[in-house]
């Protein structure tokens, strides 16, 4: 019957061999997704809180008695470092800020004056997207 029915279609032997992949495929596609249907997947863990837990205690001095994340903390007490009044040496304390950028920073305050947001700081050359990222939950303009 499948001599038969090769025979009037007139498939030559790659076409054959492309037909059966095709059809090989399909079905183990929905083999692949009944098994998606019956065992659904474990939720995944979001890494992200973890790791801006572990940045602010990274962050906090080694001679500190307590450390607190900056989470917990309200106002004056929360520790962060006022960019508007912090000194070269301040800035320079802050991870990934060396001298030459800390002198950027202090450049640009006093050409353009006090920064009003955090996002600012991109306007200095050597800030990038993700050290501003990794230096927000340490710093604030207030």
């Amino acid at each position: 019957m499948l001599k038969r029915i090769v025979e009037w279609l007139a498939l030559t032997k790659t076409e054959r061999n492309v037909i059966l992949f095709l059809v090989t495929t399909m079905i183990l596609g929905a083999a692949i997704r009944l098994y998606q249907a019956t065992f659904p997947a474990l939720p995944q863990f979001d890494y992200r809180a973890s790791d801006s837990t572990f940045a602010v205690l990274s962050a906090a001095p080694e001679d500190s008695v307590s450390v607190i994340p900056t989470s917990m903390k309200t106002g004056e007490e929360s520790g962060k470092l006022n960019i508007n009044t912090a000194t070269e040496q301040q800035l320079m304390d802050l991870p990934g800020i060396g001298k030459v950028t800390a002198e950027h920073i202090l450049k640009y305050r006093k050409e353009t004056g006090k920064f009003t947001t955090i996002e600012d700081l991109r306007a200095i050359k050597g800030i990038s997207k993700n050290k501003l990222e990794r230096l927000s939950p340490m710093i604030t303009t207030q």
